[in-house]
């Protein structure tokens, strides 16, 4: 599928919004959608222009918080070591702790993995050049202000150790 029309952010797209085109096996995008019926409904997680492959990682569907406990909000935070990031997948539950060894936020659940150059089906639209730079957590609100004061002058380059969990701890 290709878009038959530039599209902007965010746009649902409709069957209208769509067009067939026939690529090589060879020069065919990863992740290419070829069904319609997959992309109805989805909204554009970049802007598109007319005659782009539509691929799996160019749509989002429903919001990330979609199921999770009311009152949380989504929060992206830069990992430490990228490395532990590529280990974290949707749905495993992290602690994130401080440079200073402050535990921040204990127990939350990981909605996406930015993606990384091996693209393994990670959150990102755009294609990585190495291991994920970080996860997006579902947290309180109070955790996420949280965060965001770690440090609080804005001029570091803050980032947080994650430690999996356990699944059921």
């Amino acid at each position: 599928m290709v878009t038959a029309q530039d599209l902007m952010t965010g746009h649902v797209l409709t069957r209208g919004d769509l067009a067939v085109a026939d690529w090589p096996t060879d020069v065919k995008p990863g992740g290419a959608v070829a069904d319609p019926v997959e992309l109805l409904g989805m909204a554009l997680a970049a802007g598109m222009s007319r005659g782009e492959p539509v691929t799996a990682a160019r749509v989002r569907g429903p919001g990330l918080l979609t199921g999770v406990r009311p009152g949380l909000v989504a929060a992206h935070v830069r990992l430490a070591d990228p490395a532990m990031g590529a280990k974290a997948t949707p749905g495993d539950h992290v602690d994130l702790i401080s440079s200073s060894g402050q535990m921040v936020a204990a127990g939350v659940l990981v909605l996406a993995v930015d993606a990384g150059a091996a693209d393994s089906g990670g959150w990102s639209a755009t294609a990585g050049t190495g291991p994920p730079g970080g996860v997006v957590v579902a947290v309180s609100s109070d955790e996420a202000m949280r965060l965001a004061k770690t440090d609080p002058s804005g001029l570091s380059d803050v980032a947080f150790s994650l430690v999996l969990r356990s699944p059921g701890t």
